[in-house]
């Protein structure tokens, strides 16, 4: 008897510590990531991708995050969706992004969270009630287009497919990087095209699964892009961890992630 209540104090104890980790320390443990792509025209620059901030405020995380954007002091930040909590107060997440800053240029896609409300999610884009371009933050939103940018006589193309923007052609087969908030885009792409995509979406499950039981509870993207870097031919796709968390506060070997990219 004695043994059973000892196993089980153990096992209790064992799963408050799993909690406590989980919900109190590692979704504020960033970690950061280096990946060094081979792109002749961004030779020299340096990147870095964000995704699934889900800002529910200024908090110690994105201050964090703040301040390790003003340390790394990118050419470029892609973002790649969701920013927002699902129908929650877009706020903080324009003040998030009023504070960015990169030598070339911040480009962005939206994702599904960002659309929870449709009204708000146009402020990502435009002033409040009018058609013009919003100056509230300094941030490009790619919806299925293109932006060629000129650096030193080289021209790199960055292409932008995000979710709830399904009209239109971003020409994807001629951009050196595409930004897509979920992952499966890769599976569209031509083997043989030259091309990196950030994506993100997947949170890396928040915690780890087996491929085959992301598959059963329905989330086809967790179960073939879970996080990390994936090859085939001559495309290459990073999947981000991302920032914040979605549903639940509750991440388990799966830190929030910054990704750092080395041209």
């Amino acid at each position: 008897m004695k043994r059973i209540k000892l196993t089980l104090f153990i096992f209790l104890s064992l799963l408050a510590c799993i909690a406590t980790y989980g919900y109190f320390i590692e979704p504020d443990n960033l970690e950061v990531t280096h990946l060094y792509p081979d792109i002749t025209a961004l030779k020299g620059k340096t990147a870095v991708h964000l995704s699934d901030i889900h800002i529910k405020e200024i908090g110690v995380l994105e201050k964090k995050l703040l301040n390790l954007l003003d340390e790394i002091k990118p050419d470029f930040i892609f973002l790649t969706g969701d920013f927002v909590k699902w129908s929650g107060n877009y706020e903080p997440a324009l003040f998030f992004l009023s504070q960015l800053k990169a030598k070339e240029g911040i480009y962005a896609v939206m994702g599904d969270y960002d659309y929870s409300n449709s009204r708000k999610s146009c402020l990502f884009c435009h002033e409040k009630d009018t058609g013009k371009f919003t100056e509230q933050h300094p941030v490009k939103f790619l919806r299925n287009s293109k932006i060629d940018i000129v650096l030193e006589k080289e021209t790199v193309t960055i292409a932008g497919i995000d979710e709830g923007y399904e009209d239109g052609d971003a020409d994807i087969a001629c951009a050196d990087i595409v930004l897509s908030h979920s992952p499966l885009f890769f599976g569209e792409i031509e083997s043989n095209d030259e091309i990196l995509i950030l994506s993100g979406d997947t949170h890396g499950g928040q915690i780890p699964l087996p491929s085959w039981l992301w598959d059963l509870l329905g989330y086809e993207k967790n179960a073939r892009y879970d996080h990390g870097l994936y090859k085939e031919e001559n495309k290459m796709m990073y999947v981000s961890r991302g920032i914040g968390t979605s549903h639940v506060r509750f991440r388990l070997f799966r830190r929030p992630e910054v990704v750092v990219l080395h041209f």
